[in-house]
C-alpha cells in the first residue's frame, strides 16, 4: 500500500496535530475556612504543591524562612518540601482558601517551580487573572450541594484553568528567564508535541537507522541543535526524545494487543513497522517477551467497532 495514502497524506492539503493528552493529578485537602485573630497554623511542610488565596482579612504566613503578608485578593504557590507556616495578621481574623496538588506533568512541573515564592498581589496583571478562577473553587468549598459527578467534574475543570493561568503568565514573560531565552519546560514541551505528532507518521516507527531524523527534523522546525535539542528535553523529561518516542510506541503497542481482533501482524502494521520480525525482537526488547507470549497472558478487552 502506498505509505502515503495509508497515513491519510495523499491528496491533503494541509494538517495541523493536537498531541495526545494525557494526565495525572490528585487534589486534596481543598477547604476554605474563617478563623480569629489568635488561630496559628505551624511550621510544617509537605509533599503536594499548595495554593493559599485570601478571601476577606489579613495573613501572615513565612515560607522558606520568608515572612509574606497575604491581603484580601493575594495568594501563594507553596512547593513541595517548602517549610511553612500561617498566623492572622487582622484583629478581626480572616478567610482564607486553600488547595493541595499533585501532578505528574513534568514541564509543568518546571513552570511551577519558576513561580515566585512571594506573594502575588490579586490587583497585579497575574492575580486578576487567577482571582475568577481561585473564587470559582473556594465557591465550591462552601457550597452545600452535593458531592456528585457534576460537581467533581466542575471542580476539575477549574483546576485545569487555573493551571492554564499560571502558565501563561509563566510562559508568556512574566517571570522570564534571566538570558531572555524562552524558558526549557516551554521549549521542551513543544518537542514533546512534534514527537506525539510524529507518532502518527509510521516512518519514524521503522526507520532502519533509529530515530535520530527525528530529532534533527525537530529540531529544525525550532530552530535549535540537535544535541541542543537532545538536552532541552532530557532535562525536563529525564529521558532523550528518542527514549520517550519508544515508551509511547511501547505503551501503544501493550494497549493494542488487549484488543484480540488485531492480530499481531495487524498491530505491527498500526505502529508503523514494515514487517512483523522488526516489531516482534523490538517488542521482546522492550519487556522480555514477545506480543504472542504478552497478549496470552492478559485478559482480553473488548474488540474495536
Amino acid at each position: 500500500m502506498d505509505a502515503n495514502l495509508r497515513t491519510g497524506q495523499k491528496n491533503s492539503v494541509s494538517e495541523q496535530f493536537v498531541p495526545d493528552l494525557r494526565s495525572a493529578h490528585q487534589i486534596s485537602f481543598m477547604h476554605a475556612r474563617e478563623v480569629n485573630a489568635d488561630w496559628i497554623y505551624p511550621s510544617h511542610e509537605h509533599k503536594q504543591y499548595e495554593i493559599n488565596y485570601v478571601l476577606r482579612g489579613c495573613q501572615t504566613m513565612v515560607v522558606g524562612g520568608v515572612p509574606c503578608r497575604l491581603e484580601s485578593g493575594d495568594f501563594v504557590l507553596i512547593r513541595p518540601g517548602d517549610i511553612h507556616s500561617s498566623s492572622s495578621g487582622s484583629a478581626d481574623g480572616f478567610v482564607y482558601f486553600c488547595l493541595h496538588f499533585e501532578i505528574d506533568d513534568p514541564p509543568l512541573l518546571h513552570l511551577l517551580d519558576a513561580f515566585p515564592r512571594s506573594a502575588i498581589a490579586g490587583t497585579s496583571a497575574e492575580g486578576a487573572a487567577v482571582r475568577p478562577i481561585l473564587d470559582k473553587l473556594a465557591a465550591y468549598a462552601v457550597s452545600d450541594q452535593s458531592f456528585d459527578l457534576a460537581v467533581k467534574t466542575g471542580i476539575q475543570a477549574a483546576f485545569y484553568e487555573l493551571l492554564s493561568k499560571l502558565i501563561s503568565a509563566l510562559s508568556g514573560g512574566a517571570y522570564p528567564n534571566d538570558d531572555g531565552r524562552p524558558p526549557h519546560p516551554e521549549t521542551a514541551h513543544r518537542i514533546e508535541s512534534l514527537i506525539h505528532a510524529a507518532t502518527k507518521q509510521p516512518i519514524y516507527h521503522g526507520h532502519s537507522h533509529g530515530e535520530r531524523p527525528l530529532v534533527g527534523e525537530i529540531a529544525r522546525k525550532l530552530g535549535i541543535s540537535e544535541s541542543h535539542c537532545n538536552r532541552l528535553f532530557k532535562k525536563v523529561y529525564g529521558v532523550s526524545p528518542r527514549q520517550y518516542l519508544s515508551t509511547i510506541i511501547r505503551d501503544e503497542a501493550q494497549l493494542l494487543l488487549r484488543d484480540t481482533s488485531l492480530s499481531v501482524d495487524h498491530i505491527s502494521s498500526l505502529l508503523g513497522y514494515r514487517d512483523i520480525a522488526h516489531f516482534s525482537r523490538q517488542f521482546k526488547r522492550w519487556t522480555g517477551v514477545s506480543p504472542r507470549d504478552y497478549r496470552s497472558g492478559l485478559l482480553p478487552i473488548q474488540p474495536s467497532s
